[in-house]
């Protein structure tokens, strides 16, 4: 394996040629000659491309590591062995030889996470270069037989000088479809199951130094900790593998972005972790062919497997307390492939029972549970029919827990939660239409406090005093629901796309132990139209698109209403622009007070440009605006006016050889918010049914800088830094009582109603004071004119945070690689003392400090 294509059996073999142009001129014969050949013998399938480049010096081979897309010249196989017109796996190389592989799943999607075991080398020529690859038979699925066996194959080869992206078997953009429109691979004869065992084991190093309290029994200043593991594939058959893995080590993932949230809703975070994003298409469920859907379940969410323990500990008594930042995933399997004609994946994951140690103010040292002995499966199966235009399939989601006799997680989480679901695609005319549905059912069942708690939580708030239609059982043990979708969408054409789509999510529809899902009680109905030119006269590309979208709750109440409208151009020297205004007339929104009764939600605009230069080039560029303003003239919201938003990011990229790469992403927001919840009190007015319900204004301004630097030694070794500061002020204001209900009118406490009094606390204990004018008052006295008095705390703040980490990889054989990471962290709640980006950008590195260093080493065996 070196490249070279030198050997006499690549010179004799059948040769594929004459490319289509996909980019930028459809239709269009491939501006280079390329030339592909095919070759197998009983371990791998071997694949070589001849690729001319008439001036040598537009070839782009810059180096990159693994499983990373920089802007190079590159060839591509892409390979369905199963023979099912949906499923491909997918091979490339660039000419600064850096593999990349991938699986196509579902047609024309894409998991950029798998990954396989296989060589693929480069060699430059005088007339362009050459690339060999070697694809072990191991790393493919097919059925096993004697006779002669088809697949699907496509070649793919792109040129970035020209912008050129070429198929042997044409692909154009008015027609729907990928993997269903390949050319064949036939003569295959003689292939037998390959014996597919491979073995990943793991051994690692972990160093932290953190802050702490050096009187605390359990604080370690250096905390070392040794752990190993491994991770395993078997071949059950030719089309079946086992994925397991023990103990899994996530050390080298990067940390997520910090995140200040001010709202009742929970933070998505993406998965990160490798055991979780590998291979996992199959398990992909509950979205139709349709590009806006608000409200939509995640009916899977694999952060829940393995996360920060869900009981805390203290109190009083309690003096020191040791509690697990992480639930252990002892461990975890998935079974994926093809069982006849259905594709199925099974995935289950066990953690165990986690216990925090703590001191009381006895000096004993106890335990005591804080996560219960779970285990999550997750079972998925689909069956496509007349080529994989048609597909059926389901999904079985299950959560169990060992919840103990102790009654420690009662009111803390439900015993089990199981969901079922049904989904359906069926395309025709040339898969230029398709239909889609979904439908499932969810039960969790658990004690009766946890079942109140998930009966008055944001995702339904069972419990508002304005509605009728909600039913809140203090005695349940079960919660029950349904949600289905059901989408029309046009999926080809050479011009105009667009789908229309309807959903149903009944109040008691739950998906949160293992998916994620921000709201309940939600019909919706929402529309896309596109107009696309992929071939104009005068520029690269462009598009055109509206949306719309209209969603109302169950009892009828319109709680969404929006219209918007983009357009996406690419001119001929690869620049790029986008753009979008969005319009959302005056609806009514059932959670703006938590549980409480409803309020209108203003009419509002918002708008934002970007406009991004060639990314080819040495030095590039971007720049996106982005702002929002409220129209609230008919309200009464207060002395600040109407809410709003502005935001400027930037993006530079300099990349002074082929393989060093350096990005610097500032980003500066500003925004005023009139309606930040603050307090719900009791001995409120009858209008909003005896509670009390205090909302602010809230002054933000955030700044973020992104910096990365990615350089790479050679494809198999390279080292990666990044650094994420963020900074943040929040400062509150204009205190006021939500008067009436459907409305969005305020009572602003010393304007509309009552007296507010700005209070410093001196001394110990505290001696409220009225606040001077320069003083930083310490809590807010109320009184309402219409009950007792009552204080609000001073919230200001700033938050200064930074994520970073290097990462020092090195591929030292093929699958086996050694890691070492340092990860440093930092985070800080400060009072609020002002905000300069400058200044703050200093105290960050003044903020306590964690640190990680880590070592790792895997080694692949294939037996």
């Amino acid at each position: 394996m070196d490249g070279r294509l030198d050997e006499a059996v690549w010179a004799d073999a059948p040769k594929a040629v004459g490319f289509t142009q996909r980019e930028p001129a459809p239709g269009s014969a491939s501006s280079e000659h390329t030339e592909v050949a095919v070759l197998y013998d009983g371990e791998a399938l071997y694949v070589g491309f001849w690729a001319d480049v008439r001036d040598p010096s537009t070839l782009v081979a810059r180096l990159a590591r693994r499983d990373t897309y920089p802007i190079s010249d590159r060839v591509s196989v892409d390979i369905d062995s199963y023979g099912d017109g949906r499923t491909a796996f997918s091979f490339a190389v660039t000419a600064g030889g850096v593999e990349q592989d991938l699986l196509i799943y579902n047609d024309v999607q894409e998991d950029a996470t798998w990954d396989a075991v296989w060589e693929g080398e480069v060699a430059q020529t005088p007339g362009g270069y050459t690339a060999e690859f070697r694809i072990p038979f191991s790393q493919l699925r097919y059925p096993t037989g004697t006779g002669p066996q088809t697949w699907g194959i496509q070649f793919q080869r792109d040129i970035p000088a020209s912008g050129e992206v070429g198929f042997w078997a044409p692909i154009l953009p008015d027609e729907g479809g990928y993997v269903s429109r390949f050319g064949r691979l036939e003569g295959l004869v003689g292939l037998r199951a390959p014996r597919r065992i491979e073995l990943l084991p793991y051994a690692a190093g972990r160093l932290t130094r953190a802050p702490g309290d050096a009187v605390d029994p359990f604080y370690e200043a250096n905390d070392l900790e040794p752990t190993a593991g491994f991770d395993a594939k078997v071949g059950l058959t030719s089309n079946l593998t086992l994925t397991a893995t023990v103990n899994p080590d996530f050390g080298q993932v990067e940390a997520d972005p910090a995140v200040v949230n001010l709202s009742q809703f929970e933070t998505f975070f993406e998965e990160r972790r490798p055991f979780f994003v590998e291979g996992v298409d199959i398990f992909e469920y509950g979205r139709t062919r349709t590009s806006n859907v608000a409200f939509r379940p995640t009916f899977f969410y694999s952060r829940r497997i393995g996360r920060e323990p869900s009981r805390s500990v203290g109190g009083r008594e309690i003096l020191w307390v040791d509690s697990p930042e992480q639930t252990t995933i002892a461990t975890a399997a998935k079974v994926s492939g093809k069982v006849g004609d259905w594709s199925v994946g099974l995935l289950d994951a066990v953690t165990v029972e986690e216990e925090a140690v703590y001191i009381d103010d006895a000096d004993q040292e106890l335990r005591t549970a804080v996560e219960p002995f779970t285990n999550y499966l997750v079972g998925r199966v689909q069956r496509g029919f007349r080529g994989g235009a048609s597909v059926v399939g389901g999904i079985v989601t299950a959560t169990h827990r060992r919840m103990g006799d102790e009654g420690l997680f009662a009111g803390v989480l439900p015993s089990s939660a199981t969901v079922v679901g049904l989904d359906v695609e069926h395309a025709w005319q040339d898969r230029a239409w398709t239909v889609s549905g979904v439908v499932a059912g969810s039960r969790v069942v658990g004690d009766s406090l946890t079942l109140l708690g998930l009966q008055r939580s944001p995702t339904r708030y069972f419990q508002r005093p304005d509605q009728t239609y909600l039913g809140l059982d203090p005695g349940a043990t079960r919660l029950d629901g349904v949600h289905t979708e059901l989408s029309l969408a046009r999926t080809g054409g050479r011009h105009w796309r667009g789908s229309i789509t309807g959903t149903l999510t009944s109040p008691g529809f739950e998906v949160n132990d293992l998916g994620f899902q921000s709201r309940a009680d939600v019909a919706s109905f929402s529309w896309f139209g596109q107009y696309r030119q992929p071939r104009p006269s005068r520029l690269n590309f462009y598009n055109v698109s509206a949306f719309g979208g209209w969603a109302m709750n169950l009892a009828g109440d319109p709680i969404q209403h929006y219209y918007q409208v983009t357009s996406f151009v690419r001119f001929k020297n690869l620049w790029s622009t986008f753009g979008y205004v969005i319009a959302r007339p005056e609806y009514v929104n059932d959670r703006l007070t938590r549980g409480g009764p409803l309020a209108l939600r203003p009419p509002d605009g918002a708008a934002g440009v970007e406009l991004y230069t060639d990314r080819r080039r040495t030095l590039w560029g971007g720049i996106e605006l982005q702002g929002r303003t409220e129209w609230v003239e008919a309200y009464d919201v207060g002395v600040a006016g109407g809410e709003w938003d502005l935001g400027v990011e930037l993006a530079l990229g300099w990349r002074p050889s082929d393989a060093v790469a350096v990005t610097v992403e500032p980003e500066w927001s500003r925004q005023l918010d009139t309606d930040q919840f603050f307090a719900r009190l009791a001995d409120g007015p009858a209008a909003t049914f005896g509670t009390r319900y205090v909302f602010a204004d809230i002054r933000r301004e955030a700044f973020e800088l992104g910096l990365r630097l990615d350089w790479t030694f050679t494809p198999d070794l390279s080292l990666q830094l990044f650094a994420e500061p963020f900074v943040l002020s929040g400062r509150y204001s204009g205190f006021k009582e939500f008067r009436t209900p459907r409305t969005y009118d305020f009572d602003v406490y010393g304007l509309d109603k009552g007296a507010i009094t700005p209070r410093v606390c001196d001394g110990d204990p505290c001696a409220p004071r009225p606040a001077a004018t320069d003083e930083t008052p310490t809590d807010y006295l109320v009184d309402p004119g219409d009950g007792e008095p009552f204080t609000l705390s001073n919230r200001d703040f700033n938050f200064r945070s930074l994520r970073g980490n290097a990462v020092l990889r090195w591929e030292w054989r093929p699958g086996s690689t050694l890691f070492f990471v340092w990860q440093q962290t930092r985070d800080e709640f400060a009072d609020y003392d002002g905000f300069g980006v400058v200044e703050e950008l200093g105290e960050v590195f003044r903020a306590p400090v964690e640190n990680v260093f880590l070592v790792k080493a895997t080694y692949w065996l294939g037996l």
